[in-house]
């Protein structure tokens, strides 16, 4: 009998291309002890291009140890994929999140990114913020050698990935069959989105180049690496604030009373008891420019034999300069009420659009007939419709790092040992500065005043671009003015520590060739720090044009006591915008030059962001947070025969001890806790500043199984216990009142969406997969099964019209800036807790990959790779969607159906092509276009792109691709298709360029 075992030589070979039924063919030639036939002389074929790395993929997949999908180095950077995510995305069960048109976030089999663990060269790596989902958009694609996705775990890997767990490589130069390898790449990208755009550069660039040496007899071994990124983006947007519930239902858990129609206390006829509406829309482009520059560098040593050391260090810069410029409309519902403040209600709906239990449009009116004074008058009625144009300054800063030490040692011929040292932190800035304008009567006056004469008429058409016109030209600088400056900067910085000791044992026995056993210590650190800075009266008054705090005098009179005067725009500070693509019908706006404008009108105001006790989150929501961790394993890997079946894999435990806390402020009520300062001077006694956590053990078995039915033909099977810890920022200690203004009213809210007690998200998973190898052509197909019962997760609960003192809480009176009570309603109620009812995730994963290298002539470079999988779920959650109040909503980020197909040519190793389209149903998850978090279903989509190269020799390539190239567009909607959530458009994206290789 001949029983193949792959031999080190064998699996060299396969990692240099070697294709899948050459390596069966060199199987037959393989003694039943191992020896290779002298008698035959072996021949290396070598497959190049991007049939090479399907190849090179597959073989990584044949003969893993546990259930994984891969990606080689030629899939990865031989085309301008524009992060190592959109590369990913190509494997089974893989899709991504977009944000600004690239792909960021990476789900996992229906999960989304926090419960995937990454690692990078075997070591966990950090998110630049608070979640443990990391931006796959900070690596360049260029630089990263080879990925891996574990779909199941083995007891040597780093516990956290209940999805999978996804593995990058960079490279090593002793590696290498050359002794010297060069590689320069130099491509430009262009954005019809973006050549629209009047204030864009429409020219995107991209510089890498990346060199490998081994030096002294191979044992010494350089890697260096560099990538630079300069690319303009935009989004063209339409986001609809959430449709909330008017109705009239005292009986109910959360009692209403604010219906429309007149029969049940509103104001209108012919309007239905229960009602859903929204309380306005944004329309604007997000645009700017995205900038990375990393480095990768790898030392290797390998002074004898025996004993190997391995530097690397990875840092990326990623800027992402992005400004929201357009126009923001809100305050609609606020025409369903009599009285606004203690003035009768001016704003007015006529020939109201509805779908259904829905108002879809119709015709807003703000002060129509005259009944009330505008702002800045004392008695001016704030609160109402409002139009603001917005000149948001969204950009983001930030970087991550990480470097690691390895040394290996072969103490003898049966016993390794490993210490491997890393260390990794990120660190984000995002500074969230607003600018809003006004429109008032006229511009030019010393105290001007805003035109109450405003019309707004829109009508949502479900998952299309709505229409929407306004009677007034929000482009003219004789009546748009300056009203607001502010900055709510959001900085977080996260780190890692890890030490790690590992050996491995090799046995001379039938069942288990080797005992592998190791210990693994980690310190990681989350803080983060906010702060406000607002010119004018109050965040929201200042926007409604109230530029004016009144007082008295010593004899009572009423005085103005403070002014926030507006600032008239000159012509050489604006440009006149109009969104593209489908939204060109929209109302044109002004796009700003902000730090031109603040220089201008406010010079000498300290604009530094602050903490401030009048904003008690600039204070509780700063909070530091640590985790220690402590892991231990043992493993036995399987190298046996059962029955004339050869039989490989592992079987372990790991052991995990975890020490979470946090540090931050907890509200104990005023005259309760200690005087906390904040930067302004003012002295606050309601807080108390502590540290609480938790300490827990975990035990996580695995077990792993390859059955080598034929040479052709495996079976595998997997079962372990998974966990993923929640967010660093969820563990925060917090707790904090606010009051907040929506709806045309004063809600009063109180938030404690998180917990440093949080347990992780565990599951007991099984895997099941059938992978059947083609012998006559390169290819296989695959067929995976899995199931995972979830025994507990975490989740944040909202109750809504919450009375507070049902958990102990009493407010006292609150009072505005001028001394008068604050009558608010009683709002949200917001907490984070494990959910210890769980149930069932499974799914299927179908893949088909071959090369038709069987066909004639040319027709012999085609190929096929195919992707499909459908996940079912019966876990729900307490929908957070606006109109689901009771109602049960699926996890987010789960897409039930997802679909990846990619059909490629090679063609004499000149012209390689591939065209690829990837697509995933329908999924909850954050509507992120708009400043506050919305929960909202987000449509289906899907994205098709084409690339193609031509190697002019075996030094120069000419690449050129095209991303999205039907311009996909983003959509969410609330609950249901005819509540439109966000719709947003990208554009199409082109990229063009050279690689030269020596």
């Amino acid at each position: 009998m001949k029983k193949f075992k792959p031999s080190m030589m064998t699996l060299s070979l396969i990692a240099a291309g070697l294709s899948l039924h050459s390596v069966s063919a060199l199987a037959q030639e393989v003694d039943a002890d191992g020896s290779a036939n002298q008698d035959n002389e072996m021949e290396v074929i070598q497959v190049k291009g991007f049939k090479g790395s399907v190849i090179k993929s597959l073989n990584t997949k044949r003969y893993a140890d546990t259930i994984v999908d891969a990606i080689s180095a030629d899939d990865i950077g031989g085309l301008p994929d524009v992060s190592i995510a959109d590369a990913l995305t190509r494997l089974p069960g893989v899709t991504s999140v977009r944000r600004d048109g690239q792909s960021s976030e990476l789900n996992i089999r229906g999960l989304s990114g926090g419960f995937v663990l990454s690692t990078l060269n075997g070591r966990e790596q950090v998110s630049s913020s608070g979640g443990r989902s990391v931006e796959f958009d900070q690596f360049p694609a260029e630089l990263i050698s080879a990925a891996q996705v574990y779909k199941s775990p083995k007891a040597s890997l780093i516990e956290g990935g209940v999805a999978g767990t996804v593995e990058l490589k960079t490279a090593n130069a002793l590696d290498n069959d050359e002794d010297q390898k060069f590689r320069f790449s130099a491509h430009g990208n262009v954005n019809n989105a973006v050549a629209d755009n009047e204030y864009l550069d429409t020219l995107g660039k991209r510089l890498t180049a990346s060199y490998q040496a081994k030096f002294m007899d191979d044992t010494v071994g350089v890697s260096v690496g560099v990538a630079l990124m300069e690319q303009p983006t935009i989004a063209n947007q339409f986001i609809s604030l959430q449709f909330d519930e008017y109705n009239q239902d005292p009986d109910r858990a959360t009692p209403i009373d604010n219906s429309y129609s007149a029969e049940y206390g509103g104001i209108y006829d012919g309007l239905p008891k229960q009602l859903f509406a929204s309380d306005g829309f944004e329309l604007h482009d997000r645009g700017g420019e995205d900038s990375r520059e990393a480095l990768v560098v790898a030392l290797n040593w390998a002074p004898r034999d025996d004993l190997r050391f391995q530097f690397d260090g990875f840092h990326s810069e990623f800027d992402s300069e992005k400004f929201d410029r357009g126009l923001r409309i809100d305050g609609l519902s606020s025409v369903r009420l009599a009285n606004l403040g203690l003035a009768p209600n001016a704003g007015v709906l006529t020939n109201p659009i509805l779908a259904g239990d829905t108002l879809i449009g119709g015709t807003f009116s703000r002060d129509p007939n005259n009944m009330v004074d505008a702002p800045p008058a004392l008695t001016s009625q704030r609160g109402g419709i409002r139009v603001q144009t917005q000149a948001d300054d969204a950009t983001t800063e930030s970087s991550v790092s990480s470097w690691g030490l390895k040394g290996e040692w072969d103490v003898n011929d049966e016993l390794t040992v490993v210490v491997d040292i890393a260390h990794s932190e990120g660190d984000e800035d995002s500074k969230d500065r607003v600018m809003r304008l006004a429109y008032f009567e006229d511009a030019s006056l010393d105290t001007p005043i805003i035109d109450d004469n405003l019309v707004v008429q829109y009508q949502l058409n479900g998952l299309e671009s709505p229409t929407v016109s306004i009677n007034r030209d929000f482009t003219d600088i004789n009546h748009m003015m300056v009203v607001a400056a502010e900055a709510y900067p959001r900085i977080e910085s996260n780190s890692s520590d890890a030490v790690k000791i590992d050996f491995k044992y090799a046995l001379d026995n039938e069942f288990i060739s080797s005992i592998e056993g190791g210990i693994r210590s980690s310190k990681r650190e989350y803080s983060l720090e906010r702060g406000r800075f607002v010119y004018g009266v109050s965040d929201q008054t200042s926007r409604s044009g109230q530029y004016i705090t009144y007082g008295q005098d010593d004899d009572g009179n009423i005085i103005e006591a403070e002014r926030f005067q507006p600032y008239q725009l000159s012509s050489g500070e604006v440009t006149t915008s109009t969104l593209g693509g489908d939204f060109g019908n929209m109302p044109q706006y002004l796009a700003l030059d902000v730090n031109q404008i603040l220089d201008s009108w406010i010079p000498n105001v300290d604009k530094t962001p602050k903490t401030d006790w009048n904003n008690a989150w600039t204070l509780t929501q700063n909070n530091v947070i640590e985790e220690n961790v402590t892991a231990a394993y043992i493993q036995a890997n399987i190298d046996a025969e059962v029955g004339n079946i050869p039989v490989r894999g592992n079987f372990g435990v790991r052991a995990v001890e975890t020490e979470q806390s946090s540090t931050g402020l907890l509200d104990v009520g005023p005259g309760n806790g200690e005087p906390i300062a904040d930067d302004n001077g003012l002295v606050y006694d309601g807080y108390v500043r502590g540290t609480d956590g938790v300490t827990y053990t975990d035990y996580l078995p695995s077990l792993n199984l390859t059955f080598e039915v034929t040479q052709s033909d495996l079976f595998r099977f997997s079962a372990a216990k998974v966990l993923s810890r929640p967010d660093m920022n969820d563990l925060a200690l917090t707790g904090g009142v606010s009051v907040n203004e929506r709806e045309g009213g004063l809600f009063l809210d109180y938030n404690s969406d998180t917990s440093p007690f949080l347990r992780p998200f565990y599951a007991n998973q099984i895997d099941l997969s059938y992978e059947h190898y083609f012998t006559d052509t390169d290819g296989a197909i695959t067929v995976a099964l899995w199931n995972k019962d979830i025994t507990n997760f975490v989740s944040s609960i909202t109750e809504r019209d919450f009375d507070l003192a049902q958990i102990g809480i009493d407010i006292p009176q609150l009072f505005d800036t001028n001394g008068v009570p604050i009558q608010f309603q009683d709002g949200d109620y917001t907490h984070a807790e494990n959910n210890g009812e769980g149930g069932y995730m499974r799914g299927i994963e179908v893949a088909y990959t071959q090369t038709f290298t069987f066909l004639p002539g040319a027709w012999s470079g085609l190929g096929a790779n195919v992707n499909w999988s459908y996940t079912d779920s019966e876990i729900t959650q307490l929908s957070a969607v606006p109109g689901e109040t009771g109602q049960d909503a699926p996890l987010e980020g789960l897409s039930n159906r997802v679909f990846s197909a990619t059909l490629f040519y090679d063609y004499d190793e000149k012209l390689n092509a591939r065209i690829s389209a990837r697509h995933r149903g329908p999924y909850l998850s954050q509507q992120i276009a708009i400043g506050s978090s919305q929960s909202a279903y987000f449509n289906e989509e899907t994205i098709i792109s084409a690339q193609m190269s031509y190697n002019y020799n075996d030094n120069l390539q000419a690449v050129m691709s095209v991303d999205n190239l039907t311009d996909e567009p983003n959509v969410s909607y609330f609950g249901q298709t005819n509540r439109t959530g966000t719709i947003q458009y990208f554009g199409r994206t082109i990229y063009f360029g050279i690689n030269y290789n020596l």
